[in-house]
């Protein structure tokens, strides 16, 4: 019937090239924990990865018959689909990708919106290590940690095996790596003091042995 609500998005391409779109980006998804594509791609990209996840809790033979026909490598990927994977979002009830807009990538070209689609409680987790770098800032203040800070390090920690203790982790890494910057943006304006007191040195040098008003200027002698 004409005029019906859009179930999908086709993304210009027939039905044959969408589909080919979508496996190839779930199956890079998969090799790689997190890819960056445009918004409308990522978003029926991460329907299918949900749905291949959902598979491998399931793990029965026709979960991984199904499985096998939509990865490109399905050798190089099962495995860990049926192992990995599964044990990591066992307890997990659902939303096992995340979709995080960016930048446009092609800036001169036509500014198409893009997004970050990743794998959410892996070792590429992006609002995993953001939430790390608030905490560094906010326990440097004096007034703490907000509260809606709190409820971000339970949604980071929740289904994630270990979570406290890698998330404490990344802090006292990123802490350590905020101190390391801030010697080095010492060193280097203490570097930067010191060349403009030697160029001012040397200037009132040159200033001083420049020959005077009705001075000759000494010229130097010339062995024979």
């Amino acid at each position: 019937m004409a005029g019906g609500a859009l179930k999908y998005r086709h993304l210009s391409r027939k039905s044959s090239h969408r589909q080919a779109l979508l496996r190839n980006l779930v199956t890079s998804l998969f090799a790689h924990e997190s890819i960056t594509t445009t918004w409308h791609k990522a978003k029926e990209a991460q329907r299918l990865a949900e749905n291949l996840i959902t598979l491998g809790k399931k793990n029965t033979n026709a979960s991984r018959r199904r499985a096998e026909s939509i990865f490109y490598e399905p050798l190089q990927h099962l495995p860990r689909l049926f192992t990995v994977l599964r044990d990591r979002y066992l307890n997990r009830p659902g939303g096992y990708t995340r979709v995080l807009r960016i930048e446009p990538m092609n800036k001169h070209y036509d500014q198409a919106p893009s997004a970050i689609l990743e794998l959410v409680d892996g070792p590429k987790d992006m609002r995993f290590h953001m939430t790390a770098k608030t905490l560094v800032r906010e326990r440097a203040t004096e007034q703490g940690v907000r509260e809606i800070t709190a409820r971000n390090v339970n949604k980071v920690t929740r289904y994630r095996d270990g979570g406290v203790e890698e998330l404490e982790k990344e802090v006292k890494r990123m802490e350590k790596q905020t101190r390391d910057e801030a010697f080095r943006e010492v060193c280097y304006i203490i570097r930067l003091i010191f060349i403009s007191q030697f160029c001012e040195s040397r200037a009132r040098w040159k200033v001083d042995e420049a020959p005077r008003e009705g001075q000759r200027e000494r010229q130097p002698r010339i062995r024979q």
